[in-house]
């Protein structure tokens, strides 16, 4: 659902055990807890919005199915340190810069609203499968001009990172449109409680983060952040 040019914000789909919050300044957000939401109508109304942004987030649950169930759990908790060619909009210290914007936030704490405050919490680590999941959710958006936690074959997060070959006993999603650099995707996140409280959730352990770009796309810009911990 497209209003003008001007990236802005679309709901996200409900999601099991998932709180969906709506935010006329232009977020939106899913994450754990019980559901709730707010009046809609101002995102329907606006004609110009900064940015967009979602969260999704899963308690800590068996995935559905399990495509690499050889995997140990050795291979999943490997911090790596790859980017995928082309999933980084250009941006110069992309990795470093989003590792140390993260991890300073997870090492000061931070009040998320509605979802509480969180202690100071452990860094996260990067991991090249939940990067590879998010780079491949960041090309379908962006090739496919659409803003939403379901891939366009109808995958969750849960799904593509399972896919992506990492065993998962918790995960978390937060996707961003139209954002141009790292600082300004983060901190939007931080403002809003969803994605703050993914964020900041102490279980998480680690995070892959890919940005793409698509000039013939509504928002141009497309990030996707995969968090999870290991089974």
């Amino acid at each position: 659902m497209t209003i003008s040019t001007t990236p802005r914000s679309p709901l996200s789909l409900p999601f099991t055990g998932a709180l969906t919050l709506v935010l006329a300044a232009a977020l939106s957000a899913c994450g754990g807890g019980s559901d709730a939401d707010t009046d809609t109508a101002a995102i329907e109304a606006a004609s110009t919005v900064a940015a967009a942004t979602s969260a999704e987030a899963l308690g800590e649950t068996a995935p559905v199915f399990i495509a690499s169930a050889g995997m140990d759990a050795a291979a999943a908790t490997e911090q790596a340190q790859a980017v995928v060619a082309g999933s980084d909009c250009a941006l110069a210290n992309f990795q470093a810069e989003l590792m140390q914007r993260i991890n300073a936030y997870r090492a000061k704490g931070a009040s998320c609203g509605s979802y509480g405050s969180f202690a100071p919490t452990t860094a996260l680590a990067w991991n090249d499968l939940l990067q590879s999941a998010a780079a491949r959710h960041s090309r379908d958006m962006a090739g496919r001009n659409f803003f939403s936690h379901t891939g366009s074959d109808g995958s969750s997060a849960g799904t593509r990172i399972t896919q992506a070959g990492y065993a998962w006993r918790t995960w978390g999603e937060n996707i961003a449109a139209g954002q141009g650099t790292v600082q300004a995707v983060v901190d939007g996140w931080m403002a809003s409680p969803g994605h703050c409280a993914n964020l900041m959730k102490p279980a998480f352990r680690h995070v892959g983060v890919a940005c793409v770009s698509n000039s013939a796309s509504t928002y141009r810009k497309y990030w996707t952040m995969d968090l999870a911990a290991p089974r």
